[in-house]
């Protein structure tokens, strides 16, 4: 596997230039030619960002090539985008997941996930301790701390799989931008997400990308889907992590 993953001194780079920007209700968007210099409009790009504020704490960048799969993801303490703080993701060239984790305050932290080929699935992480390298595993021979065990029952949506799959059914909006641009066929977006404790969406990002659109509409999908009831272990609500393959398609 050839990665993605740039140190971050690197990342911060495409920042310190100027940005040509426009506002959204879905955030700002920022503009770039091919050699990341800022572009004077969308039509002359060939990339773009997604900048979104989460809170006044948690910034989430998206870039994406103009017509075409999410680049990477990365996050920020403030509005700048100065302070690398939360989880990064980075994709191949098909929009599927290459490396991921977390940072906090400039360091890596927890566990950064590597995928080999086309998998979805990690075949194995590192593990930091607040920018320390700590060891690297296998998860041919290791198992998910947040993966349910024998006293853990699993979040659910109304009352379960069926509620889920109507809730998309009826919510699931097949963008405009997507038909306009991609022959007929079905795409899926691959998307993770963590279900908190009180039931609430949180930290999604995506295994898979399509493009910009098909991508929000996802995305979207979650911000708006009501409360889940937790998981619960041993009697008391804990996180739970969920994948989905969401599909669209054009006729």
């Amino acid at each position: 596997m050839k990665s993605t993953a740039k140190l971050l001194s690197i990342m911060l780079l495409v920042f310190s230039i100027n940005k040509c920007q426009a506002q959204s209700i879905n955030g700002t968007f920022y503009v770039f030619n091919t050699d990341w210099t800022p572009a004077k409009s969308f039509d002359n790009c060939t990339y773009f960002m997604q900048q979104i504020m989460i809170s006044d704490s948690e910034y989430v960048c998206r870039y994406y090539n103009k017509v075409g799969p999410m680049m990477k993801q990365e996050s920020y303490k403030d509005a700048a985008l100065t302070i690398p703080n939360g989880f990064f993701c980075w994709y191949n060239t098909k929009g599927k997941i290459d490396s991921s984790g977390w940072v906090r305050n400039f360091k890596k932290n927890d566990k950064w996930d590597y995928f080999m080929g086309d998998s979805v699935n990690a075949t194995y992480y590192d593990e930091y301790d607040n920018g320390k390298y700590l060891e690297r595993k296998s998860y041919a021979t290791t198992s998910d701390s947040l993966e349910k065990d024998s006293t853990q029952t699993e979040a659910i949506f109304g009352k379960g799989v069926k509620d889920w799959s109507k809730y998309i059914q009826h919510n699931l909006k097949v963008p405009n931008r997507l038909a306009s641009n991609f022959k007929a066929g079905t795409y899926k977006v691959t998307v993770c997400f963590t279900i908190n404790k009180v039931g609430k969406i949180i930290n999604p990002y995506l295994k898979q990308s399509v493009e910009w659109s098909a991508d929000e509409s996802v995305f979207d999908l979650l911000s708006n889907s009501p409360d889940w009831k937790p998981a619960i272990q041993k009697g008391q609500p804990v996180y739970f992590r969920q994948q989905e393959n969401i599909s669209m398609n054009l006729n």
